[in-house]
């Protein structure tokens, strides 16, 4: 017997990768563009050596004194 009807859960689930995909989709195409960019201008390409550079999580400039 086949199963003609997917569960609730299946559904959510094809849903959000959907959802991401079309989301990752959008980032690669964002990037592409500052990517052309920065081959007609060059602070867009020392913008994105300065982005990816940098670590991600960077530490606050001033730290909370635990005392």
């Amino acid at each position: 017997m086949i199963r003609t009807q997917s569960t609730p859960a299946t559904k959510k689930l094809v849903l959000y990768f959907i959802l991401e995909n079309i989301d990752y989709k959008k980032r690669c195409q964002y990037l592409q563009e500052i990517i052309s960019m920065g081959k007609a201008n060059d602070a867009w390409r020392k913008a994105l050596l300065l982005f990816f550079d940098t670590p991600f999580n960077t530490p606050p400039l001033k730290a909370f004194n635990k005392n």
